[in-house]
């Protein structure tokens, strides 16, 4: 950005800025330097790039700025939400520099190369109503989408699932023989659940009672000795949802495993 210092400034300020707000270890500092990156710098350079050849008024220059960078948060979460890795700190740091870098690269590329560069001074705002209208507006819906992104907000409308799954004996109890019934639950409020277990050649069934939370998991075991026969045998296990009709919620099949013979 050689002969534009502004742009030279805001290339330096982006950084630094993308380097010390993943890597510091207070939030505080961390976001101090998140928030120019995010709501200033890259809807300059967008903006420096867009206007090159035709000057604007500093008033004009603010509110472009501010409203181009929450574009850039907008279109990156979807561009981010597609690509490895997701949504994280290190990603939206890279993706906001690169957006500064670029905007800055091709706003030194269009200026015409006798402009003299313009320096970030402190601008002398004299806003007209509707610009100032705007610039509160824009600055509430960055305040507003920050704190938002901080606070945790409630699932009413969201429809919730329940896991049923029949797993074999791990390496460590593989000589008991036996299978693994587990039930995990992603409802959105805590659920009574019924889990009827039939094994082949046993005679009966039975049953277990248990109610889990969201996000709680219940794992039962079920041992090869409830077969009347060491050979490998069918095994049904059905979930029901205690408050429901009484209808088989989920059900899984597979076998027992024949245990390990003693030596």
């Amino acid at each position: 950005m050689r002969g534009h210092r502004d742009l030279s400034t805001v290339t330096v300020l982006a950084l630094v800025c993308a380097l010390a707000a993943p890597l510091l270890p207070i939030e505080a500092l961390s976001l101090l330097f998140a928030l120019p990156l995010a709501f200033f710098l890259p809807g300059y350079a967008l903006t420096a790039a867009a206007f090159a050849r035709r000057p604007i008024e500093r008033p004009q220059l603010l509110l472009l700025s501010l409203g181009l960078s929450l574009c850039v948060l907008a279109l990156g979460a979807l561009l981010l939400n597609y690509v490895p890795g997701g949504i994280g700190p290190v990603s939206w740091t890279l993706l906001l520099a690169l957006v500064v870098l670029n905007g800055c690269r091709v706003a030194a590329l269009r200026r015409p190369k006798a402009r003299p560069a313009a320096p970030l001074t402190r601008p002398r705002l004299r806003p007209t109503a509707a610009a100032a209208a705007l610039l509160i507006a824009a600055l509430l819906c960055a305040t507003a989408a920050l704190a938002l992104t901080f606070t945790t907000t409630s699932a009413k409308h969201a429809n919730g699932y329940s896991a049923l799954w029949l797993l074999p004996p791990t390496p460590k109890d593989r000589a008991e023989g036996g299978a693994r019934i587990g039930v995990n639950s992603e409802e959105q409020k805590s659920v009574n659940y019924r889990l009827q277990v039939r094994v082949a050649d046993f005679r009966g069934e039975f049953a277990r009672n248990f109610r889990l939370e969201p996000g709680e998991t219940r794992v039962l075991k079920l041992g090869a000795s409830k077969a009347a026969s060491a050979r490998p045998v069918a095994v049904t296990a059905l979930l029901f949802r205690r408050n429901k009709d009484g209808n088989v919620y989920r059900r899984v099949s597979g076998w027992l495993a024949e245990p390990k013979p003693s030596r």
